[in-house]
Formats: C-alpha cells, structure tokens, sequence
C-alpha cells in the first residue's frame, strides 16, 4: 500500500480497518426472565467509505486525489481474524501510470493481557496492473497494543517487512499514538511514527544509503450513528523536499461499518 522517497522507486496503509460486528447482549424469552444471547463463534463484518485523499503513514497513496474503499473482515471468536480491503491507488508521481488498485489481505490474533489488548498479525499489500519491472507488491508482520485509562487510550506498534518495494529490502515502522473518548459520538486522536528503510538508494560513490522519515498525525472522529462515522485528519512528514505526496494536508474520510 505504499509510496515511498521517489529515487526508490517511489512505491511502497488510515491504518487496515477491522470492525467487531455489533451483537446483541441479551435475548428475550417467552418467560419475564432475560437470558443472555450467546456469542456466535464467527463474526463478519463489512466497511465502504470514502476519503479526500488516501494517506498511508504520511504519504499519499492517490497523488491528492480521493479515494474509495471497502473492506470485510471474519472474526472467530472474538480474537482470530482474517479480512481483506482494497482501494484506487495512483502512483504516478513515480512514473507508474498502470498501477490503479490496491487489494490487501491480512490475518492475525488480538487476545487481551493483563489489561494490554494485543493485536499480531500478517498482511500482504497487493497492486493490480502494476508493471511488470517494478516490484511493488510486498508483505509485513506487526504487533500493536493498546491500553484504556478511563477516556484515554495509549497504544504502540510496529512493523516490518523483509521484501520492501525497490531497493530497500528490510524495513520497519514504529508508531505511538493517543485517543480522547469527548463523549459517545466525538473522539480525538494523535499519532507520531517512525519510517526506516535500509538500503534505500545508492549514493554518489555507489554504496547502500538508508531513507528514514518520520510523520504525524491528529484528527477528531464523529459518530454519526452506530455504523457511520466522519474522521478530519491533519497529515504531515518532515520530508517535504522529497515530493508533494510527502507534504501536509487535511483529509475527511467517511466510513460505514455494517
């Protein structure tokens, strides 16, 4: 899913979406008691939206232009899942003019720990029509983990990638973040993460040079139901130099889950 600095071929996701399916907590019997409803094992859930532009970890993945996207996700009992979600992509700041679609797959395992909820997993990033000299199609492993204070949610990541886009081959991402509950319908939430890929490029002399940037990101989410929400999101990269995909914007996504 991703762009990356342009003399890397410029090819390297608002994060993969997996949603819980709402349940019912109880169920009424034909008696005046109340009996629980049980957990189904398998869980499905599906997610379309709609963005001004498609930032992943800072940088444009439509070259500024919107996006559209949906997704699904299968959840076997509360913790195994596996999903898949696909958006346009326009790379064409890179010279790829063929590239149009993203189709990513991913699987992993959320239990909960000592209060700590856990998420590891494995995605593959995949891209339709893309040249046939031009590797861009790549895999990651992460591992994220949040934790509730009350209102407040303190929550970590990383990832990494053993087979990159271009040249760099290994990389690895690390990420922080925070998010305020307002009330039931608004929440506001910050990140700051940490892009590093090895053997980037070649220098002058020919030697391997690595291309780190860091990025940012704070936003406020409205609840417009219990299936819709509106997200406004400030975007920025301390990698201006690099291109236009790398440069601050404002992005409003819509989302419905269902």
């Amino acid at each position: 899913m991703k762009l990356v600095p342009l003399f890397v071929l410029s090819l390297l996701p608002l994060a993969v979406c997996s949603h819980a399916l709402a349940q019912d907590a109880t169920a009424s019997t034909p008696t005046t008691t109340t009996a629980a409803a049980a957990t189904p094992d398998w869980q499905i859930t599906y997610n379309v939206g709609a963005q001004s532009d498609y930032v992943f970890r800072g940088i444009s993945q439509t070259n500024g232009h919107p996006s559209g996207f949906a997704g699904a996700d299968a959840t076997y009992l509360s913790q195994w899942y596996v999903g898949a979600w696909s958006s346009n992509v326009d790379f064409s700041p890179s010279g790829d003019t063929h590239t149009s679609q993203e189709v990513d797959l991913y699987g992993g395992w959320r239990p909960t720990l000592a209060g700590i909820n856990f998420d590891l997993g494995y995605i593959y990033y995949g891209y339709k029509n893309q040249p046939q000299d031009i590797r861009e199609s790549y895999a990651e492993g992460y591992l994220r983990a949040t934790h509730a204070f009350g209102p407040v949610t303190l929550g970590g990541g990383v990832a990494y990638s053993p087979n990159f886009p271009g040249m760099a081959k290994h990389a690895l991402y690390t990420e922080a973040n925070i998010a305020y509950a307002i009330n039931s319908a608004w929440t506001a939430s910050a990140a700051v993460g940490r892009q590093t890929e090895a053997n980037a490029s070649l220098s002058a002399s020919g030697s391997a040079e690595s291309f780190n940037y860091n990025t940012w990101n704070a936003g406020i989410t409205y609840a417009i139901n219990d299936h819709t929400s509106l997200d406004i999101r400030y975007w920025d990269t301390d990698q201006h130099a690099v291109g236009d995909i790398y440069q601050s914007r404002v992005v409003a996504a819509l989302k419905a889950t269902f």
